[in-house]
């Protein structure tokens, strides 16, 4: 998942960075790698404050700390990382209680003054979850680095090509699992209140998330929008009442969430192909399935 800070300093999801629009900026740009550095620190022990000349990224290993960008405040725990710019003011310690451990790298692009392709150029944070091969490569980044003649230049070059794309790939992973449980929980609930009215924003805001982004997340999993989901879900309840109550067409529609019933019964049979009291009385066959 990509985050950016929020107006309090923490941090929320950052639904505009495109991965496919930034592997392809990377793609497109010259850049060096500068310094790549690892660092161990004890428990409490403040290990950077400075003024930032080159963006760089920094990878959690081990521990927990804090990062301070500006006035930006990020979170540091294993599987995150963080996309820092130049000039701004960094500082970062360890506010864990055992040994602190980071990568970093420092990296120079013809990306930073170009107006168009600014997603290189943003803070944000990453999380990519438990991802051993990502410091793997770190590690060999870091060897090549200290040797510092131009064969090991290329060889950090493209281990960082290898960095970007297994960031991404374990962030979209996350991401699949993330939203897999989200639209799930959201399905429950809409199953234990299905009396109550629903929209998309009052859906969406539960996550506090965009309702055209909760939208195609929801279909990704389900398949269907969830307003149709919701529909389908209420009219084949109604479906299973009118079989086998002596509830009238009335009671099941509010029930369900409809308390016109003759928006029910429009509902109902445009889903279910036969109008509610035909079903009821014996009279109709459902010809739909949803």
């Amino acid at each position: 998942m990509v985050e950016e800070p929020n107006a309090e300093g923490g941090a929320r999801s950052l639904m505009e960075i495109d991965w496919n629009v930034l592997s392809k900026q990377w793609s497109d740009s010259n850049f060096r790698i500068g310094t790549v550095m690892k660092f161990i620190k004890k428990p409490g022990e403040l290990f950077t404050s400075y003024r930032t000349i080159k963006p760089s990224f920094t990878i959690i290993k081990q521990g927990q700390g804090v990062l301070l960008l500006d006035t930006h405040t990020y979170g540091l725990q294993p599987g995150t990382i963080v996309h820092s710019c130049s000039d701004m003011w960094l500082k970062a310690w360890n506010t864990g209680d055992e040994f602190f451990e980071c990568y970093r790298v420092l990296y120079e692009t013809s990306l930073m003054g170009n107006p168009h392709m600014q997603e290189t150029y943003k803070h944000y944070q990453v999380t990519i979850g438990d991802s051993p091969q990502i410091y793997t490569i770190l590690e060999q980044m870091c060897e090549f680095s200290s040797q510092g003649d131009i064969q090991s230049e290329l060889q950090v070059k493209t281990l960082f090509y290898h960095f970007l794309n297994e960031t991404r790939i374990s962030s979209k992973k996350l991401q699949v699992n993330e939203h897999r449980v989200m639209i799930e929980e959201t399905m429950t609930y809409i199953h234990l209140h299905i009396q109550e009215p629903h929209s998309l924003f009052s859906l969406a805001s539960r996550y506090e998330i965009s309702p055209k982004y909760f939208a195609e997340l929801f279909y990704k999993v389900a398949g269907v929008s969830p307003i149709n989901y919701i529909i389908r879900y209420r009219i084949n309840i109604a479906e299973k009442m009118l079989l086998s109550t002596n509830a009238s067409i009335r009671e099941i529609g509010k029930s369900v969430g409809y308390s016109d019933p003759y928006q029910f019964s429009k509902i109902f049979k445009k889903y279910k192909g036969v109008a509610p009291s035909d079903l009821k009385s014996g009279h109709g066959i459902v010809g739909k399935r949803m």
